[in-house]
């Protein structure tokens, strides 16, 4: 305990009457100018509260601050210890009081009365009221759920607590309480955004028509005659990897030697659709003209050109 003579005289100067510490009547203000009246324990509580949060130089009681009472104390911080020492000597029935010692007079011996010991009383509680915007928070002290909601009383004895407000979908609070005196504590929950999920990309390309010509499968004639219609038979394979499309397949006929310089074209209709991994006969009949020869026999080359669409 860090409480000298000199800061016990000090209350009991200024948070007292007569040289007394006092269960009752004495006016102060806790540390945000709010007034009270309660006993010289309270007012040492205030002053240990308004220390706690920074406000040394704010006036408590009979205009004096806390750092008044650290000067008469010997520089000397006040403890919990100290404001429990003060509660138990302020003279509430049962309780010592302390009083600050006059000059000693001879008095009679009195005669020895048996001591009594006082009941021990029950600890002082206070109560303690959490509040939220928006209400139906659930308030956890000391870590511990007390499955109640705000806005809620609860009763409890004197000492530091902690309290923390916890809401789904909201930035909740949490404080040190110093309960020694009736508190109330208010929470604006801060709705959470909640972060988006990042997208997913999607390449997205246009397919592609593909086919090829199997001449295997083909029937070309090697030897055609003027004047006379021949069919030649082209087979289409579309890729697996295409994509369902229309096929078309032009036949030229390109002149060499005596015929260099003539040419021919000659073209198949449209195909139906021809899905992917599938095939297709395409027929083109050829008809070449009389002039087609310089003399009797002629020699051509044959260039076959495949088309396709996306059916």
């Amino acid at each position: 305990m860090t409480l000298t003579k000199g800061g016990k005289d000090w209350l009991a100067t200024y948070a007292g009457s007569n040289g007394c510490f006092q269960p009752s009547g004495i006016s102060y203000k806790d540390a945000d100018g709010v007034s009270h009246t309660g006993s010289t324990g309270d007012v040492a509580n205030a002053l240990y509260v308004a220390h706690l949060v920074g406000k040394d130089d704010v006036e408590i009681v009979a205009g004096k601050s806390y750092s008044d009472f650290r000067d008469a104390n010997g520089g000397n911080d006040l403890t919990l210890d100290d404001v429990g020492w003060v509660y138990d000597n302020d003279g509430d029935p049962g309780e010592s009081q302390y009083c600050i010692a006059a000059t000693p007079t001879p008095t009679p011996t009195p005669t020895p009365t048996p001591t009594v010991t006082p009941t021990p009383r029950p600890g002082r509680t206070h109560k303690l009221t959490v509040n939220s915007d928006p209400t139906g928070a659930s308030i956890y002290i000391d870590g511990k759920d007390t499955y109640r909601l705000t806005p809620e009383t609860f009763e409890l004895e004197e000492g530091t607590y902690e309290v923390e407000v916890v809401k789904e979908g909201y930035e909740g609070c949490k404080w040190t309480v110093n309960l020694y005196s009736d508190i109330t504590k208010f929470c604006t929950l801060q709705k959470i955004t909640p972060t988006p999920a990042p997208p997913i990309e999607i390449e997205v390309r246009r397919g592609e028509v593909k086919g090829r010509i199997s001449l295997g499968e083909s029937r070309i004639p090697r030897t055609i005659t003027v004047g006379s219609t021949h069919s030649f038979r082209i087979r289409v394979e579309n890729p697996s990897d295409g994509i369902t499309s229309n096929h078309r397949v032009t036949l030229e006929f390109v002149g060499t030697g005596d015929v260099a310089g003539k040419r021919f074209t000659f073209s198949s209709d449209w195909s139906d659709a021809v899905e992917p991994g599938r095939g297709i006969s395409l027929y083109v009949d050829v008809l070449l003209p009389s002039d087609a020869l310089a003399d009797s026999v002629a020699y051509y080359e044959l260039w076959i050109t495949l088309e396709g669409r996306g059916a």
